[in-house]
């Protein structure tokens, strides 16, 4: 038998590395007789992978469709961890999976990375309380009926994802992982920014602060533990074990919530106890104003990223096998290396 043949995209990124290192580390044996590719857009990137013994070519971006294409078709599974919100890089791979497909007559397989984001609407988040899903109910319909609404780039591509991948004869499995935390494991990007931009915000005002009137909370795991999934699936899907796919393959990923007033009293906590400041609470700010401090202007952005109230279940997932590790007292400890690594480094961590 031939040697299967994985494409992972985003190796250079916080997931997209992670994964990577997870695969390569993987003490499955499926995995291990596995030969990885890495898109990359550096020759120097490349040349790194190549000492850990992953190939790799190096591409221009995500919009150079006609190579995305013709460099899937060569493979057996293409693992998307680059981004969630390019629909053209999605369809681009799907389409040479499908081209595969037809001309080994094998089965092929993408998995896609997109986000708990996808489930925003426009109800208002002040004064409830989280709205709950799971992913062994009909996720599928209600993204569609939300995208009906309001179209939202992340979750036209992945509703386009599921379409594509059933034209071509592609099975496809997508990950809705809430915010993720933790140090990364890849060669490159270890970092993930949404807490780094708070906490770096907040020691420019000399205070925490909080959205005043529409303040929400998130579900949030770990790097490490979603990079696990990953191995998780490829490893039913090489064993040929039943995975959901499609309109039923939509994997949730959260192992807890939190509540953002929450995570400005801890970072106010952490700033106390080592002698930042000397305030006693977070400062209340308005939505506007948030979103010039945290997002760059991004309304939506900011509203996506600390407004929503949104728990995630993922049953399907841990029907699968998944088995996270990582636990609350991790997150609470991410929030003060987070804190430390800011205060000693500066602004340009959230640059790197």
């Amino acid at each position: 038998m031939a040697q299967l043949k994985v494409l992972l995209t985003g190796a250079t990124g916080y997931v997209g590395g992670s994964v990577l290192s997870t695969l390569l580390a993987s003490s499955n044996p499926l995995i291990q007789q596995l030969s990885i590719t890495a898109l990359v857009r550096k020759q120097q990137q490349a040349d790194a992978l190549l000492v850990k013994g992953v190939n790799a070519v190096v591409f221009r971006d995500l919009d150079d469709a006609e190579h995305l294409t013709s460099v899937a078709s060569a493979h057996d599974v293409v693992i998307h961890a680059a981004s969630g919100f390019h629909l053209g890089s999605a369809t681009a791979l799907i389409a040479g999976l499908g081209a595969r497909r037809v001309e080994t007559g094998a089965s092929v397989h993408y998995i896609h990375t997109s986000g708990t984001w996808n489930l925003a609407d426009s109800s208002p988040s002040q004064g409830t309380s989280p709205k709950e899903f799971s992913d062994k109910s009909d996720a599928y319909a209600h993204l569609k009926q939300l995208e009906a609404q309001t179209p939202f780039s992340q979750r036209t591509t992945l509703l386009e994802v599921v379409s594509a991948s059933e034209r071509e004869g592609v099975s496809a499995y997508i990950l809705m992982p809430p915010d993720v935390y933790g140090c990364g494991t890849g060669l490159f990007n270890q970092d993930t920014m949404q807490l780094f931009h708070l906490i770096h915000s907040a020691l420019k005002e000399g205070r925490p602060e909080y959205i005043v009137d529409d303040s929400g909370g998130a579900g949030h795991v770990h790097v490490e533990d979603l990079a696990a999934l990953y191995e998780v699936i490829l490893g039913r899907i090489l064993a040929g074990e039943a995975v959901p796919v499609g309109r039923d393959g939509l994997f949730f990923t959260e192992t807890g919530y939190h509540d953002w007033l929450d995570v400005s009293k801890a970072i106010n906590d952490v700033g106390v106890r080592l002698d930042t400041w000397k305030t006693a609470e977070p400062v209340p700010i308005d939505i506007e104003d948030a979103a010039k401090k945290w997002t760059g202007g991004d309304l939506e952005t900011l509203k996506n990223s600390f407004c929503l109230r949104n728990k995630t279940s993922p049953q399907l997932a841990l029907e699968m096998g998944w088995k996270p590790l990582k636990t609350e007292d991790d997150w609470k400890s991410w929030i003060e290396e987070t804190f430390e690594m800011v205060l000693e480094h500066g602004p340009e961590i959230s640059s790197s």
